[in-house]
């Protein structure tokens, strides 16, 4: 079974004013301090159902869904493949949208579900609503604006073309397009209508009230009552790099029937699917560009799931979830996804594999939760030495098998230009801007001995297999964005550790051994003090409130108050909080994005939240390129990737030479297609014909590789970011590959 993967639909904006009108009286001013967490007022006023069965209105968490309970003849009752095909949609809207929640937790959802049964009763009760005879239009398959029309769409879907159906669903590997897949697409689609037009706008002041907006907002424990409903047993594989802690929690991970791994990179949740695939063990693959489900005969997906940790289903029953480099939970930009991963994955265990740096955050993170903690401890496979003295004779003492360690894209192209100009070593390199599919082609031309030297930046820290016996750093600085700052102890060991990786016991029982050094004396000194140095133990954990909270809190601000407005007030809330454990992602990176779009009134408040993780790098082209997508989002129109005009003609053999189309040119691009891909999964409807994209994405990939190979002079050497201190800032990177 082919399935397309949905976002939430856009949501007018005269539906959110409605949302919030309410409160204008209450709410003066968007910029003053707004008491938003104690106010008990609000809940959905309740829609009457006139067609359901008695026993499915008369409270919430009673889910069905077949619609046997009719006496009058229709279609569903006399055409058997008609029904199963109905239930089996309608099962898989509930699994998708409603299997985790109950009227408790969102009673928004749960009424939705409600209003899109009693219309199809409504309609299977009626024989003049069973038109067969109908042509339903491609606007309304592909966003159904009347859910009681929704049998005859559904009677009729199979009279549009599969080929149409295909860019419907963004189904670009098979041809084999079932009527199943269609019946899902239609009912997913019209429950999302019937939630955000007809049950989201009667919210409204009330004091009629179940405890739905019983939230803490400044203990993020409480956003995610699912998972505080059991208790969890949290495993924590913690331990220096090289020393297999991640190796143990995959065994367990095989073991179950339902598990997800979530990893930092796609580069690394593409290596466990792999592995997994290698194995004979089923596994989906889903990160933010890519999702691949491992049908059985049956078309049922895999129980067991590799992916980025963004996208970790927290609406899903686990046996096992892993969660690997839980230490990046405090990092500014990113580390929201790991903590409310932790904080709310239903799982029977949650494995965390990373740094001893995290330990006490998780155990006052445990304490917070309620859940049950086992720690294990891990020593490194292998021995790590830093030697006495710096690379004898600089560049040309490097030896086959030495990784380069700099900090801008600049350094790194110079670097490799020097060293294979004054040495007969032949060099790969690696960055945090190239693509991850050109990351493993150089880090496996290195690995198999094609190329002799690693030049690279902190990118190796997490997500490649490089079989490196030494690691050389150019430097102990490194830009944050602002200003050049030192390393600090734990990204040094992140970096050292990767010596000696990978590497099996000879047969002489000698074991592996990596070196740390660097072509500075004073460098060395601060290098061995790092590696030496104690852990320097984390202290606060990074987060980003969930849809639901923000839908909870939209309803207190004035008719269009800025998205950054709500983001503010939610930072401020958890300032006060007297533990300080928890601090939100960082504002101005989201800020930064959400400027790009916040203008766009057409694009409703949910969305802005939503695109405001976009992995969006801070590159001309690329920003242009987001603003032009989020433009479709707001006209709601419906394009291919060829149709907007950015420089795709650059995508061709004649220019892999033409050094006037530089290394950051193709970058750009590939960020581009990258982001279609991302937006693409969330937003199907608008964005489409994926096979096209996917041929540009494999093009610019080998042309970046091409211009790597043939690179004669750095592109970057005219390029100025700021001050200097021998090293120039990177990009700044918003990456979720």
């Amino acid at each position: 079974m082919i399935v397309a993967k949905h976002g939430i639909t856009a949501c007018p904006l005269r539906s959110f004013r409605l949302l919030v009108s309410v409160k204008r009286a209450r709410y003066h001013h968007a910029s003053k301090h707004i008491d938003l967490f104690n106010d008990r007022n609000w809940i959905v006023k309740r829609p009457r159902f006139l067609n359901l069965p008695e026993n499915e209105h008369s409270k919430l968490d009673t889910f069905q869904f077949n619609f046997d309970k009719i006496e009058s003849k229709n279609i569903y009752m006399q055409d058997s493949s008609f029904k199963d095909n109905v239930d089996k949609a309608m099962q898989f809207v509930y699994n998708e949208k409603l299997s985790s929640l109950d009227a408790a937790q969102v009673p928004i959802k749960n009424l939705a579900w409600l209003r899109l049964r009693d219309s199809i009763y409504s309609q299977l009760k009626d024989p003049k609503r069973q038109v067969q005879t109908y042509v339903p239009s491609i606007s309304e398959l592909i966003h159904p604006s009347s859910p009681d029309n929704i049998i005859t769409l559904l009677m009729n879907c199979n009279k549009i073309s599969n080929t149409i159906w295909k860019a419907i669903l963004k189904n670009g590997q098979s041809n084999d397009i079932k009527t199943l897949d269609k019946f899902i697409h239609i009912l997913q689609q019209a429950f999302h209508y019937t939630y955000e037009q007809e049950i989201l706008p009667m919210m409204t002041n009330t004091d009629d009230t179940d405890g739905a907006h019983n939230v803490d907002i400044t203990n993020p424990a409480e956003w995610f009552s699912e998972a505080r409903k059991i208790r969890r047993h949290i495993i924590m594989h913690i331990g220096p790099t090289n020393s297999g802690k991640t190796y143990k929690a995959l065994q367990k991970l095989k073991s179950v029937d339902r598990g997800y791994y979530a990893g930092p990179l796609r580069l690394l949740a593409r290596e466990v699917y792999d592995r997994f695939q290698n194995e004979k063990v089923r596994c989906n693959l889903l990160t933010g560009e890519e999702v691949i489900r491992d049908l059985d005969d049956k078309g049922n997906p895999a129980g067991l799931t590799s992916g980025t940790v963004e996208m970790v289903p927290l609406n899903q029953k686990f046996d096992v979830v892993v969660l690997d480099e839980i230490q990046m939970m405090s990092d500014a930009d990113r580390g929201w996804a790991w903590t409310n991963a932790l904080l709310g994955v239903v799982s029977k265990e949650v494995h965390l594999c990373g740094e001893k740096s995290v330990l006490p955050l998780i155990k006052n993170i445990v304490k917070m939760t309620g859940d049950k903690l086992t720690i294990n401890e891990y020593e490194r496979l292998g021995k790590l030495s830093v030697e006495d003295n710096p690379v004898k004779g600089g560049i040309k003492g490097l030896r086959k098998g030495d990784c380069v360690v700099a900090f801008s894209k600049k350094k790194i192209l110079d670097l490799k230009l020097k060293i294979e100009k004054d040495t007969n070593l032949k060099v790969a390199v690696i960055y945090g801007s190239l693509p991850p599919e050109t990351r493993v082609q150089q880090a496996s031309l290195f690995n198999n001995g094609e190329y002799d030297i690693m030049v690279a930046s902190d990118a190796i820290g997490m997500g490649l297999n490089l079989s490196i016996d030494r690691v050389v750093f150019t430097t102990d600085m490194k830009y944050n964005g602002e200003e050049l700052m030192e390393m600090t102890s734990s990204q040094i060991k992140q970096i050292g550790g990767r010596a000696g990786r990978f590497k099996s016991k000879s047969p002489s029982g000698d074991v592996p051994q990596g070196f740390i050094t660097s072509f500075e004396s004073r460098v060395l000194k601060s290098v061995r003090k790092a590696i030496e140095a104690p852990v320097e133990y984390l202290r606060t954990a990074v987060t980003w409130p969930t849809d639901e909270i923000c839908a909870q809190l939209m309803t207190q601000f004035p008719p269009g108050t800025p998205a950054s407005v709500l983001l503010q007030t939610i930072a401020d809330e958890l300032e006060k909080s007297s533990d300080k454990l928890f601090t939100l992602s960082d504002l101005k990176n989201k800020l930064k994005v959400i400027a790009l779009f916040e203008h766009m009134e057409d694009i409703p408040f949910l969305d802005k939240l939503k695109l405001s993780n976009a992995p969006v790098k801070d590159m001309p082209m690329v920003t242009k390129a987001f603003t032009k997508f989020c433009e479709t989002i707001a006209k709601r129109h419906t394009r291919g990737l060829l149709s907007y005009r950015l420089p795709f003609n650059l995508l061709d053999y004649n220019c892999i030479p033409n050094e006037s189309y530089s290394l950051e040119v193709y970058e750009s691009l590939y960020n581009i297609i990258t982001l279609y891909f991302w937006l693409s999964n969330r937003y199907p409807n608008y964005f489409i014909d994926m096979e096209s994209a996917k041929d540009m994405k494999y093009f610019c990939e080998m042309i970046i590789f091409e211009k790597l190979d043939r690179l004669k002079k750095n592109p970057y050497i005219r390029k100025s970011f700021g001050p200097t201190r021998g090293q120039l800032p990177p990009s700044k990177r918003r990456s979720h590959t």
